[in-house]
């Protein structure tokens, strides 16, 4: 019996066993076998999630308990890296080809893939670095492929970020709602009070019970218990507040995200150096690139780090001095809106006096930062709920508030630069919350360039971030920041918009992880931006 009627026949089972139920409330299919759980994004606790079994070609590492074979899991001790094609010397411009197998704690080679590998080429003596491209074969198998850049005697690393029954749990857990929530104030003839609230409505409240700030069909949503005391209209301000993934997670679930399964680098039987020289005349990879504007193809890998600079592989990206960065934004308007990210940006044109900051809230915004003698004017704003700090923040009104909003009350030109970075504090959240939220951007945008079709609009991609605990890489990891980069470019990529890519260089850089990156990369970030505001610039350095 052929697969397509093995399948058929057991859909027709599923549909009778159920009354007709949705098959895909029941079921999910994938290359690794069957995995039989419920559809995610609707239960409320734990509980509802537990019966999940996934079998694999060579046994069963989770169990309906939700008890875990740690010994079925992908192993970094066993896994092994190879080089494909070694030579005695390469040459700029040449593939170097790794290869990856998977192995689990019995040293059996794994039969399916979806680790979630992160590669990077370092050359310590010249600060130099670029990052690796993984194809996974779906077999346990993984080729890993650096564009060799630049001479010098290079040493691959390759490291086990996720094994790929993390990577599934993952999957599971990014899609519970309101694994997170916030404190929210609300005004009182006594004393203030405080209740707890969330980006989705709760399921354990009735509607009756819960004060909805949301905007209806946009995927700017807010709820939250109601007072005893007080209206709802009396909310004045938020903040983070204890998260519930210690109820989600099991202690066994816990240690596929801690050391050795997470974040643990692969032995290499590679010894010593990989040495690289210049290329033949013919053969080099600093080809003429053209200037960067929108449409730019994503390549891999989108540079390298040289010196401690980056150097694109897309785009002509120049080095711009402080008196650069000022002449660049001579008359130009800059509205900056997103996350703390990019607020950096601003606070980086401030110290460099190119812009002086006015009043306003130094964290979230609004402010304006203004030149006056150059007639640049550069406004940050972090965009509305949810927004992850300790600290209060004032709340602030859905219907009137959020980026879609701004985008389409700004008057927009040539002179115009829009700039956003919507990542960070989303990457916890199920993907329709981010999905829904970015559709309204890509609306907002839209008539933005039908009314001012000469505005440039600018979008960052995620960065990579430090993890001080499981339960920071469960709702934060790098595989859930890359899954949100990929629904950005899948919604964004048709417009006129560029895509400005910190994601390769955050992963190469050459200082810790962290959010908030090193004050030298983000100098490297801001070349970036600065050669898509003014591509044709010849910057003092290069003179």
């Amino acid at each position: 019996m052929t697969w397509l009627v093995v399948r058929r026949v057991l859909i027709v089972f599923v549909i009778l066993a159920t009354g007709g139920a949705s098959l895909f409330n029941l079921m999910q299919v994938n290359t690794s076998g069957w995995n039989f759980s419920p559809l995610r994004r609707n239960f409320s606790a734990p509980k509802i999630y537990s019966k999940v079994i996934s079998v694999t070609s060579i046994g069963t590492w989770r169990a309906s308990n939700r008890r875990i074979n740690l010994t079925w899991v992908t192993n970094p001790n066993y896994t092994s890296v190879t080089i494909v094609n070694p030579k005695p010397m390469y040459q700029i411009g040449d593939i170097l080809f790794i290869e990856v197998v998977a192995k689990d704690g019995n040293r059996r080679r794994k039969l399916y893939g979806g680790d979630y590998l992160q590669a990077v080429l370092r050359d310590n003596a010249q600060t130099a670095s670029t990052k690796g491209r993984v194809q996974d074969h779906g077999n346990g198998l993984y080729t890993v492929s650096f564009i060799l850049s630049f001479t010098g005697n290079v040493m691959p690393q390759v490291q086990l970020i996720h094994s790929s029954e993390a990577v599934q749990l993952l999957k599971e857990l990014r899609e519970i709602p309101n694994k997170r929530r916030w404190s929210c104030r609300f005004k009182d003839e006594g004393e203030d009070v405080t209740t707890t609230c969330t980006i989705l409505p709760s399921r354990t409240l009735s509607s009756s019970s819960q004060c909805d700030f949301s905007v209806l069909n946009t995927g700017r949503t807010w709820f939250c218990q109601k007072p005893n005391t007080t209206t709802c209209d009396n909310i004045k301000m938020c903040k983070s507040a204890r998260d519930i993934v210690d109820e989600l997670v099991t202690s066994e679930e816990r240690q596929l995200f801690e050391r050795p399964f997470w974040n643990t680098d692969l032995v290499t039987d590679i010894n010593g150096t990989i040495s690289v020289r210049e290329a033949d005349e013919n053969r080099t990879v600093m080809h003429s690139f053209p200037f960067c504007k929108p449409g730019i193809p994503h390549k891999h890998p989108e540079g390298f780090w040289l010196h401690g600079k980056w150097h694109s592989l897309s785009c002509q990206v120049r080095q711009f001095s402080p008196q650069n960065v000022t002449e660049c934004l001579t008359n130009h308007t800059v509205h900056v809106r997103g996350d703390s990210t990019c607020r950096q940006w601003v606070e980086r044109l401030v110290k460099w006096k190119v812009v002086q900051r006015g009043a306003g809230n130094s964290l979230i915004g609004p402010y304006t930062a203004t030149n006056h003698s150059r007639g640049i004017m550069v406004t940050f704003n972090f965009h509305t709920l949810p927004i992850q700090t300790g600290s209060w923040f004032p709340f602030r009104n859905l219907s009137e508030s959020g980026i879609s909003v701004e985008v389409r009350s700004m008057a927009g030109g040539p002179n115009v630069v829009l700039v956003l970075s919507l990542c960070a504090h989303f990457v916890a959240e199920p993907k329709h919350v981010y999905s829904s939220r970015m559709i309204e951007v890509k609306l907002a945008i839209q008539e933005l360039h039908r009314k001012y079709p000469k505005t440039k609009v600018i979008v960052k991609t995620c960065n990579t971030r430090s993890h001080r605990s499981y339960r920071s890489v469960v709702q934060q990891s790098d595989w859930l920041a890359q899954q949100i980069d990929h629904e950005m470019r899948s919604i964004l990529g048709d417009l006129n918009v560029a895509i400005l890519d910190v994601w390769d260089m955050t992963v190469s850089q050459w200082y810790p992880h962290n959010i908030h990156p090193n004050q030298h990369v983000q100098d490297n970030e801001l070349n970036i931006l600065m050669s898509y505001i003014c591509p044709e610039m010849l910057t003092n350095i290069e003179q």
